[in-house]
């Protein structure tokens, strides 16, 4: 049975959120379109009045209000998927300008997850958006290992050390999966990082105690050989993301590799050569680039990586640039 007193209200309502809005107070509208959203019962007329709530809370800059409509809106209705992420999104830049990470990084991992289970309902904005949050909780896989510093007992942080890089480097390959190039360019910066911070972590580890003249000197040859191949392969990883270049791809993690190959290898890599103003067009072009493979020798018994991991994906061929699925939403 209609109820026109309820109807009434309802109309009353949305007048009131239009005029106070129209007369720019922003918050008081804000609070009539939450209570559009409670008391409607048009399902998609409450998705949209809850949407358009928290969006007038952030406006006028209440963010406390923005946050909780916000968590509200994602909770009630997780589709469509693209705007429910777009809303996780924004709430998580709320959490991290309020430095509440604990709750920042549990929006991202959402983000991931919902982008990863929508099968179908995928589309190129929902990709991008959760390789951005993907490469931010890699990045704090790379912190964890980088502070890990090779002190003695030796053997004990070498081996920590060793498993906290097999977790990051799985982080990082995972979001090639993407095929978001400017996400795949930073995975492959970091992971050419990974390589380069063992390889410095070896030579600055903390020598044992108590050794002669002539063990000490053998010890550093050992770690100096230990120490090679994975500079070797930090640099061989840099260079991908230099080749990228040649295709027209040009953007801050290409920059970075560049800027490393010029801090390790001066004389190929001229610094104020490479860095002088290159513009080139800054296109999206979804790629795939294969992690290059770690080439230890068969006697190497200090730091060696435990797992294969994502090794088996350098059969793949390199800089596949593909124009399929190319442009990308911000």
């Amino acid at each position: 049975m209609d109820n026109p007193s309820h109807e009434l209200n309802a109309g009353a309502t949305k007048q009131l959120a239009f005029i106070y809005r129209e007369d720019g107070q922003i918050e008081r509208s804000a609070a009539e379109h939450e209570r559009i959203a409670a008391e409607s019962t048009d399902p998609e007329l409450s998705r949209e009045a809850l949407l358009v709530a928290g969006e007038l809370y952030d406006e006028a800059n209440v963010l406390a209000d923005a946050a909780r409509v916000y968590d509200q809106y994602v909770t009630a209705y997780p589709r469509p998927l693209e705007i429910a992420l777009e809303t996780r999104s924004r709430l998580a830049e709320i959490f991290k300008d309020e430095s509440k990470y604990e709750r920042y990084y549990a929006e991202l991992n959402e983000i991931v997850s919902a982008d990863r289970d929508a099968g179908e309902e995928r589309t190129d904005r929902s990709r991008y958006l959760a390789a951005g949050a993907g490469l931010v909780l890699a990045e704090q896989t790379y912190k964890v290992f980088d502070e890990l510093q090779l002190t003695q007992p030796f053997d004990i942080n070498l081996a920590e050390k060793q498993r906290r890089m097999d977790i990051a480097m799985e982080a990082f390959e995972n979001l090639v999966a993407y095929e978001v190039a400017e996400i795949t360019a930073a995975a492959t910066f970091y992971i050419a990082e990974i390589y380069q911070e063992f390889s410095v972590s070896l030579l600055e580890s903390e020598r044992p105690a108590g050794l002669s003249e002539a063990e000490k000197i053998d010890y550093e040859m050992v770690i100096e050989e230990e120490a090679y191949p994975f500079e070797e392969s930090a640099i061989e990883i840099h260079q991908k993301n230099f080749e990228l270049l040649a295709t027209g791809i040009f953007n801050t993690w290409v920059q970075k590799s560049m800027d490393q190959l010029a801090e390790i290898m001066p004389g190929r890599y001229a610094k104020d050569e490479i860095s002088s103003g290159f513009i080139g067009s800054f296109q999206m072009y979804a790629y795939r680039e294969p992690i290059a493979p770690l080439t230890v020798p068969e006697d190497h018994i200090v730091a060696q990586r435990p797992s294969a991991g994502a090794d088996s994906q350098t059969d793949e061929a390199t800089a596949n640039v593909a124009e399929s699925g190319a442009e990308e939403s911000r």
